[in-house]
């Protein structure tokens, strides 16, 4: 045999390796462990929104002193995406997911427990801290195990998982809360984290057998001032912030409360507008992918989400004598919208080096997660600011439904920056990605 015909099978099977690694179900079984996880803390992200009412009669507080405890999870969650980026990059995600998982558990049990505003913010902020590294570590496992033509799909249902967590944050934690008590709920919550905490340690593998792992080498800023210098990642960053708003705002918080009053209905049912909204985003990630394959193009599909997303929530929100269900379906459809931006992760990833791809994530993220970071006090300040001054039987504040509409106008005015943002993101798509 010739050194060339050699040459020629050694690459060949090397390269039958590098696909046996990117399709082996031990990859997308460590993948599934890893989303477990991101399912998890998205319910404990979004399960405040099915008790906000339980929650200020029990703290005694208002609509934006509700906003300002939730987000204290965002307090924690944004500032540690680039480190988090960092840490993943340089110990691998069997670690971080395994102490991330112990933060959320703690987190959960001192919220649950707090007797004082003080405290329940504490609790949100350790789940925020917990709740950090989890989609990050999911796109370095992705990065790792996979082929990188698959990046774009995992990144999609890895979002769609994190929705389904959301689901669960909804219409069953809600009956849960209802039948429990909130406090009860969320230490079943915790109990459940511990279960994932200790599958993540067995199970999760920062990297296939025979593959050396390759840490990120130096420190934090190396990675950040070679993609903070790019215009591109701010500009696909600020657009990440303004379509994230249908899940932070709408499914995880103010949703609930606002079809409440809309239609004079309880939580349990109210909260099926956040679980349409998180089933059309669930939907809308996992199909992004496909989409954008077909056309050739990110933008384009970035382009379309956010246009599609301002259409159907401004129905969603000021179109008069809508029924219940119809309002379901331009929440479903909407969400679905909303989901197709998901290729912002794509994106930044196609536009920086490999080798900070967790970091770029992280600095994606950090953008993106700012949305809940500052909408979501916001709206609870401007709920506040239209509010007429009455409270219910219970103590807590009784908001109509023009203070919800006043409210959710900013998210509108964000979906419009978000589409001239749109104009000068560049296309990123490559025939051999």
């Amino acid at each position: 045999m010739s050194l060339a015909t050699k040459k020629i099978d050694k690459s060949g099977i090397k390269k039958i390796k590098q696909e046996e690694n990117s399709a082996s179900p031990k990859a997308w079984f460590i993948l599934a462990c890893c989303l477990s996880f991101y399912l998890y803390e998205y319910i404990l992200r979004a399960s405040p929104g099915v008790i906000t009412n339980e929650l200020m009669a029990d703290f005694g507080i208002s609509a934006g002193s509700v906003g300002f405890l939730i987000a204290f999870y965002y307090f924690a969650y944004v500032p540690l995406q680039i480190p988090c980026g960092v840490i993943t990059d340089k110990f691998g995600p069997r670690k971080v997911v395994t102490t991330s998982a112990l933060l959320c558990v703690i987190g959960a049990v001192i919220f649950a427990e707090s007797n004082s505003v003080f405290f329940a913010q504490v609790g949100r902020f350790l789940i925020g801290a917990g709740s950090a590294c989890a989609y990050i570590c999911s796109l370095k496992i992705a990065s790792v195990w996979f082929d990188k033509s698959k990046f774009a799909f995992i990144a999609g249902i890895s979002m769609m998982m994190g929705t389904f967590g959301g689901i669960f944050g909804g219409a069953p934690f809600a009956h849960l809360a209802n039948i429990q008590g909130w406090r009860s709920a969320m230490i079943i919550a915790a109990i459940a984290g511990c279960v994932v905490m200790i599958i993540s340690w067995l199970v999760i593998r920062d990297k296939p057998e025979g593959k050396k792992f390759i840490p990120h080498e130096g420190g934090l800023l190396d990675g950040l001032k070679i993609i903070a210098a790019k215009p591109q990642n701010w500009l696909i960053g600020l657009y990440s912030l303004m379509m994230f708003l249908p899940l932070c705002v709408f499914a995880e918080l103010w949703g609930t409360p606002y079809l409440m009053q809309r239609f004079g209905i309880t939580n349990e049912i109210a909260s099926y507008g956040g679980i349409m909204v998180l089933i059309g985003y669930a939907l809308g990630c996992s199909v992004s992918a496909k989409l954008s394959d077909y056309w050739k193009s990110r933008r384009r599909v970035m382009s379309l989400s956010v246009t599609c997303t301002f259409i159907g929530f401004s129905i969603v929100l000021y179109a008069p004598e809508l029924s219940f269900h119809t309002v379901l379906a331009f929440m479903f459809l909407s969400g679905t919208a909303s989901g197709f931006s998901i290729l912002y992760f794509t994106a930044v990833q196609e536009s920086n080096p490999i080798k900070y791809s967790a970091t770029s994530v992280g600095f994606t993220n950090a953008l993106c997660m700012t949305s809940g970071f500052v909408f979501q006090p916001l709206l609870g300040k401007l709920i506040d600011y239209s509010w007429d001054g009455n409270f219910n039987e219970a103590g807590a504040p009784v908001y109509a439904l023009k203070d919800y509409q006043f409210a959710f106008t900013a998210v509108l005015l964000a979906f419009l920056l978000g589409r001239i943002l749109m104009i000068f993101i560049k296309e990123t798509y490559r025939e051999d990605h």
